[in-house]
């Protein structure tokens, strides 16, 4: 089987082309699950997997956190995904069937770096007004459709956030991301900075739901025009958010890398079959743009660390 890691923002998630029924039963999937996404495996880990087929006019995907439990989407994991099936079929547009909803994925016009971008529509997101328990009191719920709850902040706090994010595990039952959203000062296009402790993974370098749900929680909070594009900063790298109203409902969309590190076969236990073989050029690219991000992250006076997993990734790509 064919495993290729992919990333968005240094949000890393593989892709399988193999359904869930290809192992003999849910335990031995959810242990291979949690072999390849070790990091201290072979495959260096990731921040979860995506298997597909994509045999069906429409392919259909599962998503699982490296924990092996599932979710029903990742956003970054989308774009990778989705970027590997237009690539697969030589189209500009694809839909991507996960957890129940379908996901539209268009070509997006290369970063000045040269990274591979793709834009991404996500169905319908929601607002959940009810009162929500210590400590998460004046935070928004939204859900895209995995769950969120999301605060803007005047200044970031990376203790605090993981803090947040173990609490949430404790008082919300199936689980909930913690995203802390805080303005920077950009150009012409507002910008926000944006880091997620998700639930199944913990503080990642970036989460694509949590840009498109910070997205909606800020226009709703601080009044931007939800058609209003919005630069969205992370630990990992840069991407842009818009929100679509149609009828009453909030329809966002997602635009940022989709980049390949490498690909490599896989057995069914998570061994390995194959070399690894890295994408060299796109692995280049998107180091120059994540040194100019991190650049103008400390210019903002905003202090975060990238996972030593994705330090790691970047000194390994930028060695092939």
């Amino acid at each position: 089987m064919k495993l290729v890691k992919t990333h968005g923002s240094l949000n890393e998630i593989f892709a399988l082309e193999a359904r869930p029924e290809a192992w003999g039963a849910d335990a031995e999937l959810r242990e291979f699950v949690r072999q390849v996404c070790d990091r201290s495996s072979w495959t260096g880990g990731s921040d979860g997997i995506y298997l597909y087929d994509a045999e069906p006019a429409q392919t259909q995907a599962w998503f699982f956190n490296p924990d092996g439990s599932s979710a029903e989407f990742c956003g970054n994991g989308m774009r990778g995904l989705g970027r590997l099936i237009l690539d697969l079929r030589g189209t500009e547009t694809e839909i991507v069937g996960s957890g129940g909803r379908d996901y539209t994925v268009h070509r997006a016009a290369p970063t000045a770096e040269g990274v591979r971008q793709v834009l991404l529509e996500l169905p319908q997101l929601r607002f959940d007004d009810a009162e929500l328990p210590e400590p998460f009191n004046g935070f928004t719920a939204v859900a895209v459709p995995n769950p969120h709850v999301i605060a803007i902040v005047e200044e970031y706090s990376e203790p605090d956030l993981i803090d947040l994010g173990k609490r949430a595990e404790e008082v919300f039952p199936e689980g909930a991301n913690v995203s802390l959203v805080r303005p920077v000062n950009g150009g012409d296009t507002p910008e926000v900075f944006v880091r997620t402790f998700e639930r199944g993974a913990g503080l990642t370098p970036s989460c694509g739901s949590g840009v498109v749900a910070s997205r909606a929680a800020y226009s709703r909070l601080a009044g931007l025009d939800p058609g209003q594009r919005l630069i969205v900063r992370n630990a990992g790298g840069v991407a842009a958010a818009t929100i679509r109203i149609s009828g009453g409902q909030w329809f966002p969309s997602l635009e940022g890398n989709a980049t390949v590190v490498y690909s490599a076969a896989v057995n069914p236990d998570g061994g390995q079959a194959g070399p690894v073989e890295y994408a060299a050029e796109e692995n280049a690219a998107y180091i120059a743009l994540a040194e100019a991000n991190t650049a103008q992250l400390k210019f903002q006076g905003i202090e975060t660390a990238l996972p030593a997993a994705a330090r790691r990734m970047l000194s390994v790509t930028a060695g092939n």
